[in-house]
């Protein structure tokens, strides 16, 4: 996805004066890359940032207004005023498109940015920002992890009758173990056929052992 803030690049404001207006809006936002001017960013298609404590990055791109508006010939005329274009990229991110957003309200504040969602070629207004923002807040708080009620109890199930088949499987072992040492006892059988099933029992106790 693609939002393209246009400008009028003697109107942009410094990267001190950006985090103060969205620390305005509420929020603890903090550009980690060193600059003091958007142009200064040419040679960078990346900058660092952190927002409310939690650190990102967000791709920029910088371009004169005239580049872009090449692929949106129809827009021109709406575009009159910017000559300067800051494009910023991302995809299903929370957190940067929290900080995407909250760079576009401060440009549409300071510098009165006329900002195009490029994919869908529409306009977004500041209400528009803040109600995305509001939304990706909300659902990152509403976000758990925790495993679904109806999977823990299938798993129980699985568990409960795996067990009981090897308790049924340990008593048939055991009663042909007793039954066999009877059965030599008295001679009927031979010796090897309660070894054979001893040895089949230790076996099984081993292996148990070791998968725990």
């Amino acid at each position: 996805m693609t939002l393209i803030n246009f400008v009028q690049k003697d109107n942009l404001p410094t990267k001190i004066e950006l985090e103060n207006k969205i620390k305005e809006l509420g929020y603890e936002f903090r550009f980690l890359t060193e600059f003091e001017q958007f142009e200064n960013l040419n040679q960078i298609d990346s900058i660092d940032c952190v927002l409310n404590g939690n650190e990102t990055f967000i791709e920029i791109y910088l371009n004169p207004a005239n580049e872009i508006l090449s692929d949106f010939p129809h827009l021109k005329k709406d575009l009159t005023e910017k000559d300067f274009a800051i494009s910023f990229t991302f995809g299903a991110d929370e957190l940067v498109s929290a900080c995407i957003n909250l760079i576009s309200i401060g440009l549409i504040d300071l510098s009165q940015a006329v900002v195009l969602y490029a994919d869908d070629e529409i306009f977004y207004s500041r209400e528009m920002f803040i109600q995305d923002i509001s939304y990706g807040f909300e659902n990152e708080e509403d976000e758990t992890y925790s495993i679904p009620k109806e999977a823990i109890e299938g798993n129980l199930k699985y568990d409960q009758k795996k067990k009981r088949k090897y308790q049924i499987i340990d008593i048939v072992l055991w009663s042909l173990l007793i039954i066999g040492m009877i059965l030599m006892n008295r001679k009927i059988i031979s010796w090897y056929i309660p070894c054979l099933l001893l040895a089949i029992v230790l076996i099984k106790s081993i292996i148990e052992h070791n998968k725990k």
